[in-house]
């Protein structure tokens, strides 16, 4: 791949998904668009290239996509997750004990290991929160990932990658070579398409964000505004998670840091939060290679 359609490649990331790499990542990005342009019967990268640059939206679309860094899997970095189960969990428990609702956000969920892990944890727990209504969100640019989240099947390598056995047979069933999640596992959590450059109305709250290991593919101004946009959606005390050794500079402009968990934030709060009457969107269907520039958050042009 010429330097040149690297660079062009590299803006077209960064305009349509504000991703900001550079060249440690050139052979990442060309190994991902060899495979696209076989998948797709170009002839070469050039062939793709030219017709990426007549603006073809769909096609743009697609190749964002494709060139998305998606490593995912249940349960990763366990000790992030047995320190959200033993330290966080009991004071989320505590905060929100009158209104008896927690709502729950993983930003970035690739292709959903991360947000069914958050629901197996609270089903595990369900007893002390009996009564309670948990609301779990996942969300994700990539619409391959949705559609695969949504289904909620892993085949043999991706189940047994952070799931001990009995956790395997608890919350997934056999299906021919793969493995199912449970519909009452299922039933805990809606996935949504979303671009992170996207504004963003909601109409509740979310005390607990997972954002690991995104925000750190973003340049320093889109790092900002998103750490803007998704702190208007948290209630002051609200826990935020960035990846481990994740280096934001602006997160502490929103958050203050955990002092008992490394790489959690606790919101500030009192920053500018939009809603919406009847702004609640339902989950999407799973997405075809056709529809993947669909979006299933509500942005504000949608309103007029």
């Amino acid at each position: 791949m010429r330097k040149g359609d690297f660079e062009f490649l590299l803006e077209l990331l960064k305009s349509n998904a504000g991703w900001q790499f550079n060249e440690e990542q050139y052979f990442i990005i060309e190994k991902k668009i060899s495979n696209f342009v076989r998948s797709k019967n170009y002839n070469s990268v050039d062939d793709l290239i030219a017709e990426l640059k007549i603006g073809n939206h769909n096609l743009i679309s697609q190749v964002v996509e494709a060139l998305t860094f998606s490593e995912t899997m249940f349960f990763r970095d366990i000790d992030v997750f047995a320190d959200f189960k033993n330290k966080v969990l009991p004071k989320l428990q505590d905060k929100c004990r009158a209104r008896k609702q927690i709502d729950i956000w993983s930003l970035g969920c690739s292709s959903g290991q991360e947000t069914y892990s958050l629901a197996i944890i609270f089903d595990k727990y369900k007893k002390n929160f009996n009564g309670w209504q948990i609301n779990i969100l996942g969300s994700d640019l990539s619409a391959i990932a949705i559609n695969k989240a949504q289904r909620g099947i892993y085949n043999n390598f991706e189940i047994q990658t952070g799931l001990s056995a009995s956790d395997i047979l608890n919350y997934f069933e056999r299906t021919d070579e793969q493995w199912a999640a449970k519909e009452d596992i299922k039933k805990k959590i809606e996935f949504r398409r979303y671009n992170m450059l996207d504004e963003l109305i909601v109409s509740s709250k979310f005390e607990l964000i997972f954002c690991r290991n995104v925000l750190r593919y973003f340049d320093s101004e889109n790092q900002e505004k998103i750490l803007q946009r998704i702190s208007s959606c948290q209630p002051q005390g609200g826990y935020l998670y960035l990846g481990k050794g994740e280096n934001i500079p602006a997160v502490e402009r929103y958050y203050y840091p955990d002092p008992e968990n490394k790489d959690v934030y606790i919101a500030i709060g009192n920053q500018k939060y939009s809603t919406h009457s009847g702004s609640n969107i339902s989950i999407s269907t799973p997405a075809s290679d056709a529809e993947i520039q669909m979006p299933t958050f509500t942005r504000p042009k949608d309103l007029i």
